[in-house]
């Protein structure tokens, strides 16, 4: 019986392409793997034409970031408003096609048009897709009815969709009228490619707090920097390594009571400098206001890293409390440094954290694959 031969189809998120199609391989899975050009050259760390698609295509198995079995095909679109985009689109979609694969399964980002119309093009093969954000977070540039035609859309073009937090099915039913039967819950994938990306082995700096990513209003770097006091009067060692870009950042730095407890690393980071500060931390902040999954949640459990988190969004699903981390409400940096406060004082704690959060991920990356294959298999079978 020959493998499913299934493609996935990435514009934003490459690194949840990359971890799936690792996982889905694993599996004897056949995969396609179908990525942005532009978004590729700029994970890989290079200009977006200073390589041919070949080159880059080639530089995902040099950095064994994909084994040699998965294809990749790059595709390109331009700006969103660019009606160009359309035939793009359509050039896509006779690609997949081509192929001849079982499944054309889409990961698709909030306000992502044309993999929304992608997926109402393609006809001759079940399209499963991922509504990775279902509903627009606090904060989001585009408005709220924009991203809910998008995203109605993509439900319409798709057979299945999958959403990575439990309580989200409920909300796309519920938003986009899509019937009990064609959403399915597959929790995110571990992400192990960061991973991949370390240069040498990174010394753990002690009593290091690490908060990664966008500093967006959303992701409540604020409520860390206030937090900064309480945690130093319990933990005078204790520091803060803050590793982002975005438009929050230079109002939060104004909120910074001591300087000498804080190093800023400022501006896009590559993956190997992520990894790079994975590595030298304690433990994994993310004081969120509105989230739907993390990826950077994940990231930290495949490094062995204990998580303080909040509330918000899936992201109770992913903290197993007192296991691999702690969750706290929103907006509370007095019960935000209590949390990080129990972790580094408690190195017997941290230790038995960091286990459980890589045997997380030994257990998930198989699980995800399986179960994601078993959506596959309900889609070509035409539910």
């Amino acid at each position: 019986m020959s493998p499913l031969r299934i493609g996935l189809i990435v514009s934003d998120d490459l690194d949840y392409g990359l971890d799936l199609a690792n996982a889905l391989a694993d599996a004897d899975v056949s995969v396609t793997l179908y990525l942005s050009q532009t978004n590729l050259a700029y994970y890989l760390g290079v200009p977006p034409n200073a390589s041919s698609s070949d080159a880059l295509a080639a530089s995902l198995y040099s950095k064994r970031l994909l084994p040699e079995s998965v294809i990749v095909r790059l595709f390109q679109f331009p700006r969103m408003r660019d009606p160009r985009s359309l035939p793009a689109a359509n050039r896509l979609r006779r690609m997949i096609e081509a192929d001849s694969l079982d499944v054309a399964h889409i990961l698709m980002g909030p306000g992502e048009l044309w993999i929304a119309v992608l997926a109402c093009l393609v006809r001759k093969t079940p399209v499963v897709s991922t509504m990775i954000i279902p509903q627009p977070n606090l904060g989001e540039k585009l408005p709220a009815f924009v991203l809910w035609t998008i995203a109605k859309l993509l439900t319409l073009g798709s057979d299945l969709i999958i959403v990575n937090g439990a309580d989200q099915v409920d909300v796309v039913r519920r938003l986009y009228s899509v019937p009990a039967h064609r959403v399915a819950y597959v929790s995110l994938i571990p992400r192990i490619a960061a991973a991949k990306w370390a240069e040498g082995q990174c010394e753990e700096e002690p009593y290091t707090v690490l908060f990664p990513g966008k500093a967006q209003p959303r992701k409540g770097l604020e409520f860390l920097i206030r937090a900064q006091p309480y945690v130093n009067e319990k933990i005078p060692n204790a520091r803060f390594l803050i590793a982002a870009h975005g438009e929050d950042l230079p109002r939060c730095r104004e909120l910074i009571e001591d300087e000498s407890k804080f190093e800023i690393r400022e501006g896009f980071l590559t993956s190997a400098k992520l990894a790079e500060y994975f590595q030298k931390a304690s433990l994994v902040a993310l004081p969120y206001l509105s989230a739907s999954t993390s990826g950077m949640l994940t990231t930290a459990y495949v490094f062995g890293k204990p998580v303080v988190a909040t509330n918000v969004g899936a992201l109770p699903e992913y903290v197993r409390e007192g296991e691999t981390g702690f969750l706290v409400p929103p907006a509370d940096p007095e019960r935000l440094a209590q949390a990080i406060v129990r972790v580094l004082q408690d190195e017997a704690l941290r230790r038995r954290m960091e286990e459980n959060a890589r045997a997380w991920v030994r257990c998930e990356q198989e699980r995800v694959a399986f179960e994601t294959r078993e959506v596959y298999l309900k889609a070509q079978a035409g539910l």
